[in-house]
């Protein structure tokens, strides 16, 4: 095997890994997002937005309840690019 195909290789594999990570992220934030029911929205600064259960039931667990679809949407996507590498 000569080098070039050796680092095309490699390149999949860090790739690979990379999307793997970004998998059980996701499953992790579905995993501990459970029982919970605030949704915020924060900055880099650590600013944050939210709307809270106790004032906006309705609302909040609509916003949850996209927020999860998105997240799963997601790892439908990355898992989907996996199997194409």
């Amino acid at each position: 095997m000569d080098e070039k195909t050796l680092q095309y290789m490699g390149e999949r594999v860090d790739k690979a890994r990379e999307i793997n990570e970004k998998i059980k992220r996701l499953d992790d934030f579905i995993k501990y997002s459970d029982g919970m029911s605030n949704v915020q929205l924060m900055d880099n600064g650590g600013r944050y937005v939210g709307i809270e259960f106790r004032t906006f039931g309705a609302l909040a667990a609509r916003a949850k309840a996209a927020a999860l679809n998105e997240v799963l949407e997601e790892i439908k996507l990355l898992k989907q690019e996996l199997a194409e590498l």
